[in-house]
Formats: C-alpha cells, structure tokens, sequence
C-alpha cells in the first residue's frame, strides 16, 4: 500500500495536485469524501463541518490536548467530536489497504506509521492571492488585501491544528518529503515529474 499525504499553504493549488497525482497514478483520491464520511458519523451537516474543520477556533486548545483528545470518551465540544471522527475515518481510510492520496487533514500526522509520502505545497503570496481571486464565485468583492488576511488566516489555522493533532512543524522543510513551489507554474505541467519521483520513492523501499 502506498499513501499520499498534502498539505499545502491556502490558494497554493495543493488540492489540484493532489487530484492530478492521483490521476496520473491511478490512485483513490480523498478530500470532500472525508467530509462526508465525517458527517455522517457524527450526524452534523457537511458545510458546518467543513467550516469547523478549516477554521474552527484551534487556539481555544493547549497544545498538549493534542496527545490525548483521540482517547477522550466523552469529546466536550463539537469542534473535539469532529477531531475525533476525522481521526477515525482516515485511519479506516489507511486500513482498507489501497494507494491513495489524502489531501489536508493532517493526514500524515494521524498515519505516521503506515510511512506516507509526505508533499506539502505552497506558493509566494501574490501568487496565492491570485489563485484565490480567479477562484472566487462571481459576485464576490474581496480585495486583494481582504484576501491577503483570509489566506493569513486560514494558514495560522492549519498551522495550529496541525501543532495540536501532531505536533509536528507546518510548512518545514524537514517534515515532509518533498516541497512543492506552485509559483509561476501550470500544476498539470509538473505533476508528471512529481509523480516519477513518488514512484522512486516508493520502489527504493521508503514505507517498508
């Protein structure tokens, strides 16, 4: 079994590559489906999920919570619920046995010992600014500078997150596999190269 991990800085593309490296690989691609999956085990509406998940107030935990909030009987919140059921499903994800690619959720983290690739993606801010405006339904009227807090936001989120459910550092060279700088690139372009060198990767004997 191999298994994918993205993390990736707000409106830098990571979940496009990692839904065209799951193309390109013939691997299961996982990201919304874990929201549904998640839903349906604690019985709350997927967009209040979604919301909870991406933004929820992850300052209101000490960061030591975090060893111990998979474990609790009784989660005393529905932000800890969420956290709880997230950990579960991407575990039974890792369980089934399938390569697959996991984007965001602190995936590599929770399956540290089942050896993931680990792939964080991020790009320059202009660059992320952009890529959030061409995105952004119509009707919206953002600023770039309301944008440029919106991506601030989001990623100290992660980053947080990221601290209370692993520990380990966001955004560090160190703690992935590879890094992935998506500034001034058309993603379909290099995602070829990124997958050979996933492949080699794997066939060295990494995540044995």
């Amino acid at each position: 079994m191999r298994i994918i991990t993205i993390n990736r800085e707000f409106g830098s593309g990571g979940r496009e590559v990692g839904k065209r490296l799951a193309d390109v690989l013939h691997y299961r691609y996982y990201d919304s489906e874990i929201i549904n999956a998640i839903s349906l085990e604690s019985n709350m509406d997927e967009g209040y999920v979604s919301s909870m998940l991406e933004s929820g107030s992850f300052w209101d935990f000490p960061i030591t919570y975090g060893n111990t909030f998979a474990s609790f009987a009784e989660p005393q919140s529905n932000l800890t619920r969420l956290l709880v059921a997230e950990r579960r499903v991407i575990l039974d994800i890792a369980k089934k046995g399938e390569n697959c690619v996991i984007v965001g959720r602190n995936a590599d983290e929770i399956l540290h010992g089942y050896h993931p690739f680990k792939i964080f993606v991020y790009a320059e801010m202009h660059s992320k600014i952009t890529r959030c405006m061409e995105r952004e339904k119509d009707g919206s009227h953002m600023t770039e500078k309301e944008m440029k807090k919106r991506i601030e936001r989001i990623d100290s989120s992660r980053r947080r997150r990221n601290q209370l459910v692993g520990g380990g550092k966001w955004g560090a060279k160190e703690s992935y596999n590879l890094c992935v700088n998506t500034t001034g690139c058309e993603i379909k372009k290099i995602v070829p190269g990124i997958a050979d060198y996933i492949k080699a990767w794997f066939e060295s004997g990494h995540a044995e």
